[in-house]
């Protein structure tokens, strides 16, 4: 049964052997098998992985060829599947011990590398006295060889590596180790830990099995690297959860071998985890982005600024990045920069939008995402960005970039949070399918604060209380005290039903706390969004502002709630002042004039602000010529700015208050619908947008479905 089904496999095998990425799923529908069951009968019947197997019979087939045709390395490596020529060079000779080329021009007799069966009866012996010698070992529970513990899993975390450089070289530091991350991170069958997160013990005094603990891994990687002139030295180890030493090994290098370091320190990982790789996988660690050292050493310094989503360290990443590819237009990782980094500046507030274009962001950001596809399909963060891109234009497209830039490196929970995103804010949101990907996210990034914000917020509006009770008390440290406040309140709104309950709990943290300014502006917005009552909510947010007159959220929800309010007068008695003028930028001092007026209903003069200063924003444009009833304006408008303001969570709810302008009922409830999904909820209840709506029976079931009170 078993040569029967060997014979089989093989002959399905050697059918597809052009095709590099014929693999186990490939096999498996073709034997009628589930993956899964393939893998076990295939080990049960050739003691190798499907992987190893299919190698194995690929070069055999090879090693054919270069005996019987007069075909050149190059071209017999692509018939047997190899789309490398070095990588089938490698494999050949590490499986017959001798180069492709020294077997096809030589007289020499192929020796697959395996162990030799000499003295198999000693061997035996020896076997047998060894394992009856560790049975004993295990009984008296004193074993050197065997953990205690849980068995160890693929799953790894990769810390900082030191730098021990004469000159402050961090940044070379910081980015041999996430490089070695991000080649870990491609490999199917591991866990590996986001930078985010293990960046949080670089200079940390815990001892490994605590950081393993944290970060939920059975493995951590750790290092040094020293750069003098152009000598490279890295000294790397290898330490499970136990804390028991795996491998470690010093490398000693000219600088410009330090991308080889990297791909051979990878390598050694996986072999110690003993995973047995695809083809791809393994080309993927042998891959090197670029033979420019100097193009190479920018890249490093600007994906480490990028990583800080800071926007002048997003300028200083494009300007290192664009270097690169002037030093080498090949380069794919460093249009993957550049391509993110325009996407997030396409994502700027209101603070840069007097200095970038959002649609020239977008435009160029879409560029160099498709130069690195057409450099490397496999380039996933360009994927990932081209998905990010296709929000609001085309769902259908998005998703399936997602899934792309998702497969090509599943442990990405940068990935993993985007398409999480796209659940929660297409035409038909999915929380469940939301949360299933934060919950990947949030294994692969455990320290990541804005994460474990969306993602405690994902558990609350699953209905997941107990859940989400527990991860707040576990991961409180990740919070601010306002932030786990926030967090708290809706909680006990989702649980209760009913988000005027949380008033009262804000009241009595103020009891204990009567000097916490952020307490007062908290319980302003509740009166403002959930009550819709201004004139109590500014009460709150005065005594924030006479508490904290140099806390921007304060300042900032003080001076809009004035101008909403149309309370002219303290609106200007504080834009004078000297906190106002040195805490806002520009562009927000003049938003802040824009909204002033546009309550006041002073439309021309709000519109003469936003043409002249706001033209790219959206809401001061749209809403403007909306309450002007040009319509024709804002369908323009709408058309070409369609990812409105690029902060997804208000999408719906800007939608919402311009069709309720243009009294377009059934559009303003289409997107009002789904809104208490993004957590805007309290912000379109304190919108006058919606005055003459609130009598509707449609608009009192939004309020209730949304646990906002409704007045009869």
């Amino acid at each position: 049964m078993s040569q029967k089904f060997i014979d089989q496999v093989r002959s399905i095998v050697l059918k597809n052997i052009s095709d590099e990425n014929f693999g186990v799923r490939e096999l498996s529908s073709l034997l009628g098998l589930s993956p899964s069951q393939t893998l076990r009968k295939i080990k049960a019947a050739s003691g190798k992985s499907v992987n190893q197997y299919i190698r194995e019979i690929r070069l055999e087939k090879a090693a054919k060829l270069l005996k019987k045709t007069d075909q050149s390395i190059a071209e017999v490596s692509y018939q047997v599947g190899f789309s490398s020529a070095s990588y089938f060079n490698k494999s050949f000779r590490k499986y017959y011990n001798v180069t492709p080329g020294d077997y096809k021009n030589n007289s020499i007799k192929l020796n697959k590398t395996k162990k030799k069966k000499k003295n198999s009866s000693k061997t035996k012996v020896f076997i047998s006295i060894f394992l009856a010698l560790l049975l004993v070992i295990i009984y008296l529970g004193t074993s050197p060889f065997i953990s205690k513990s849980t068995p160890l899993n693929n799953s790894i975390a990769v810390l900082p590596f030191k730098d021990f450089s004469p000159k402050n070289n961090q940044w070379l530091s910081d980015g041999v180790s996430d490089n070695i991350l991000h080649s870990l991170a491609q490999m199917e069958q591991m866990k590996v830990i986001s930078f985010t997160s293990s960046s949080t013990y670089r200079n940390t005094d815990k001892k490994i099995p605590e950081i393993a603990e944290e970060l939920g891994v059975s493995y951590v990687l750790e290092g040094s690297v020293r750069l003098v002139k152009d000598k490279i030295k890295i000294i790397t180890q290898l330490i499970n959860a136990n804390d028991e030493h795996i491998w470690s090994k010093e490398y000693e290098e000219n600088a410009e071998n330090i991308i080889k370091v990297q791909n051979d320190v990878a390598e050694e990982v996986i072999k110690q985890l003993k995973i047995t790789l695809s083809p791809k996988e393994e080309r993927k660690l042998d891959k090197y982005p670029t033979q420019n050292m100097e193009a190479y050493n920018l890249y490093l310094r600007g994906h480490l600024e990028n990583d800080s989503r800071k926007f002048e360290d997003i300028e200083q990443n494009i300007a290192l990045n664009n270097q690169a590819i002037n030093l080498d237009s090949s380069f794919v990782e460093a249009y993957e920069e550049l391509a993110m980094s325009y996407y997030l500046l396409s994502k700027t507030g209101i603070d840069l939008v007097m200095k970038y274009d959002g649609l020239e962001s977008r435009e160029k950001s879409k560029h160099y995402a498709e130069k690195a596809i057409q450099i490397d399909s496999n380039a996933n963060k360009a994927w990932l960005v081209k998905a990010m891109l296709m929000h609001h234009k085309d769902w259908d497209l998005s998703k399936e970039y997602h899934k792309k830039a998702i497969a090509l490196n599943p442990n990405d929970a940068l990935a993993h949070t985007m398409y999480a995103e796209y659940f929660l804010y297409n035409p038909k949101p999915n929380i469940k399918k939301y949360l299933d990907q934060l919950i990947i996210a949030q294994r692969l990034n455990p320290l990541s604060s804005v994460l474990a914000k969306n993602f405690a917020s994902a558990l609350i509006i699953n209905d997941q209380f107990e859940k989400a009770e527990k991860y707040l008390e576990e991961h409180k440290f990740l919070f601010s005290e306002i932030d786990f406040i926030k967090l708290e309140s809706k909680l006990i709104a989702y649980k209760n039903k009913d988000w005027t309950q949380i008033i009262p709990f804000v009241k009595s943290k103020i009891e204990k706390d009567p000097n916490n300014a952020s307490l007062y502006n908290m319980l302003g917005d509740a009166y403002d969004g959930i009550k819709n009552n201004d004139s109590i909510a500014v009460i709150y947010h005065k005594k924030a502002y006479e508490l904290d007159s140099t806390n921007y959220r304060i300042l900032q929800d003080y001076s809009y709630l004035l101008a909403e309010s149309k309370m002219s007068n303290e609106f200007f008695k504080i834009k004078e002042s000297a906190n106002y003028k040195s805490i806002l930028s520009k562009p927000k001092q003049l938003n802040q004039l824009w909204f002033l007026y546009y309550h006041l209903e002073e439309y021309n003069k709000a519109l003469e602000i936003a043409d002249s200063y706001l033209s790219s924003r959206y809401t001061t444009s749209v809403w403007t010529h909306a309450q002007l009833g040009d319509r024709k304006k804002v369908d323009s408008i709408s058309k070409i700015l369609y990812w409105g303001t690029g902060q997804d969570k208000y999408w719906r709810s800007f939608k919402a208050f311009t069709h309720a302008i243009l009294k377009n009922r059934d559009s303003m409830y289409f997107y009002l619908e789904n809104a208490r999904f993004d957590g805007t909820t309290m912000l379109v209840n304190s919108r006058r947008e919606f005055d003459p709506y609130r009598n509707e029976d449609r608009f009192k079931a939004i309020l209730k479905s949304n646990y906002l009170p409704v007045s009869e």
